[in-house]
């Protein structure tokens, strides 16, 4: 009889399934896990009112400069604006929602990331509460998860990418072939987002391994993982071409090598979960180990495949990075861990709740209450914590500000002409003021050149006289100043361009800037840069208004020079 190879991710690995149908319990049991899942999920509601309420900062300003696109093509190459980029996927998806308002389009994010999530995760354990409850609460406690599923951002489609990876591993039957089906989930999940290119590969290869232990890899399916992999290779030729402006603008931010890139890449992993996510992996390991010593046959090789996926896919990554091919400088670069940890936990409930782990009665506690202890305070603390302290961006306020001054010269500095830009696109009632400088956003490759000696050993006055000529020279030239201020850790040059547009005659100005704390000069360099030029133009200012958000503060202050 032919084999079928379909893909069926609640089927079971190696014959039987880590979630397939256990005994029935009594209906009161069917019915506490409906509760929990029930709560867990009004949990997620209120997390995600909090979360979706908040305004934007300055990556998501930048990102949605871009849309709607000019043509669909631009969907697949570098945006045009900002020097941004992202998945075609995203980009079509932008393209379609650019008009709604901003947690509008947040809702759509939250939403569609929550149902791949919840579509992988169905798929690992069918419909069993518990299950579900645990893989769903280690998510929305988080507050990593939280920002990346409503940001304006792609790294929410990492997680659910590698979500799907973690579930398909989980559940995939090993004494079947892969199969089309396999090749074409596979493929399909790794076109959500960046990273994914990467874990499909490895969950593949992965499978590949287990199946090639039992001896029973066959030629058509290695030749069927070959063309897969052709598609992920096209794919990534894609993702290099349309991320290759951005990359080359983060010198600082995508550089290093070697062991150092190691470090950055731990790093970014320490902050994504922090200290609190740290403790719930270390007490889901603990609860794994204990499961790990009971469980027995296709259960404890379902879970093993989880935990080999986890750990092979973190060390190419790593790998990666020491070679520079995967530059992860931010806890959003590694979001992707995530989609792993949420079906990990989910995995771990879902095993400590089979018959053979009820026995002896001590070590079932102690399992269940360290699952208790790992998912469900992080949550209380959470909810105690209600209203949530978003992290905010400050482009919210800063509209605010603008549209209830009378008409007046402003004078926009560092972030605030992509997102003076965006809102005048967007409607915002604030046309009634003069802007200056105008400098184009529009992205352009960055000559290497710029991060040559011959710019980072000018004196301080050739430098700043330098970039004041290259900006009032070139509109375009604002990517190549950026890097250069940056790399030289001094934006006076910047200041001095921004306030030579003041007018004349001693007349009252405003200054607005976003992305830079007013009260941090010592801390700040943009900030530093610019009071220092007004206090050697002999200018006279002060607060209007101040945003100290976490993430992209902002202020506008009134000015007087002479």
């Amino acid at each position: 009889m032919p084999q079928d190879n379909s893909t069926r991710l609640a089927t079971s690995p190696s014959g039987a399934s880590l979630s397939g149908p256990l005994p029935s319990g009594p209906p009161r049991s069917a019915q506490i896990g409906l509760l929990v899942l029930a709560a867990v999920l009004v949990f997620g509601a209120v997390q995600l009112y909090f979360w979706t309420d908040r305004g934007l900062w300055i990556d998501e300003i930048s990102q949605l400069l871009n849309y709607p696109l000019d043509s669909l093509g631009q969907a697949f190459g570098p945006l045009p604006e900002a020097q941004q980029a992202a998945p075609p996927l995203f980009n079509l998806l932008f393209h379609a929602i650019a008009g709604l308002p901003v947690r509008g389009m947040r809702i759509v994010m939250a939403g569609l990331t929550l149902m791949l999530l919840g579509a992988a995760l169905i798929g690992a354990f069918g419909r069993r509460p518990l299950p579900l409850a645990a893989a769903l609460l280690v998510l929305l406690g988080s507050t990593n998860f939280l920002v990346m599923a409503t940001d304006l951002k792609f790294y929410a489609f990492d997680i659910a990418g590698f979500a799907i990876f973690s579930a398909w591993i989980l559940t995939r039957d090993r004494s079947r072939a892969f199969g089309p089906a396999d090749a074409a989930l596979i493929v399909a999940a790794m076109l959500l987002g960046v990273s994914t290119i990467v874990g499909g590969c490895v969950v593949v290869g992965v499978f590949f391994g287990l199946r090639l232990r039992q001896h029973r890899l066959r030629a058509r399916e290695i030749a069927l993982a070959a063309l897969a992999g052709g598609l992920a290779f096209g794919y990534y030729l894609q993702i290099s071409y349309a991320t290759e402006l951005q990359i080359a603008s983060f010198p600082d931010t995508y550089g290093g090598l070697y062991l150092r890139a190691v470090l950055r890449f731990l790093q970014a992993g320490y902050k994504l979960f922090e200290i609190e996510g740290v403790f719930v992996l270390l007490l889901l390991g603990a609860v794994l180990v204990l499961v790990l010593r009971r469980l027995q046959g296709p259960a404890r090789a379902a879970l093993v495949g989880l935990i080999a996926f986890g750990v092979v896919v973190s060390v190419v990554f790593a790998v990666l990075a020491a070679i520079g091919k995967y530059p992860a400088s931010s806890d959003r670069h590694v979001a992707w861990m995530l989609g792993i940890c949420t079906v990990l936990a989910g995995a771990a409930a879902d095993a400590a709740m089979r018959p053979e782990l009820q026995r002896p009665r001590r070590l079932a506690a102690v399992t269940s209450a360290l699952l208790a202890l790992a998912l469900v305070g992080p949550a209380l603390r959470s909810a105690a914590a209600w209203p949530a302290a978003v992290e905010e961006g400050a482009a919210e306020d800063m509209v605010a500000t603008l549209a209830e001054l009378p008409p007046a010269d402003v004078l926009l500095y560092y972030g605030a002409p992509r997102l003076v830009s965006l809102e005048l696109a967007r409607g915002a009632p604030i046309g009634q003021h003069r802007y200056a400088p105008l400098l184009s956003t529009q992205s352009s490759m960055v000559a290497p050149s710029s991060f040559g000696p011959s710019w980072m050993k000018m004196d301080d006055d050739s430098f700043s006289r330098a970039v004041v000529d290259m900006l009032r020279d070139d509109p375009d030239a604002w990517a190549t100043m950026v890097i250069l201020l940056r790399l030289k850790e001094d934006f006076r040059p910047l200041a001095r361009f921004v306030l030579d547009a003041a007018p004349g005659g001693g007349a009252p100005f405003y200054v607005a800037a976003i992305h830079v704390p007013w009260d941090e000069t010592r801390s700040d360099m943009r900030a530093r840069g610019l009071m220092q030029v007004l206090d050697e133009r002999g200018c006279a200012y002060a607060p209007l208004k101040t945003f100290p958000q976490v993430r992209s503060p902002g202020f506008v202050i009134e000015v007087t020079c002479p």
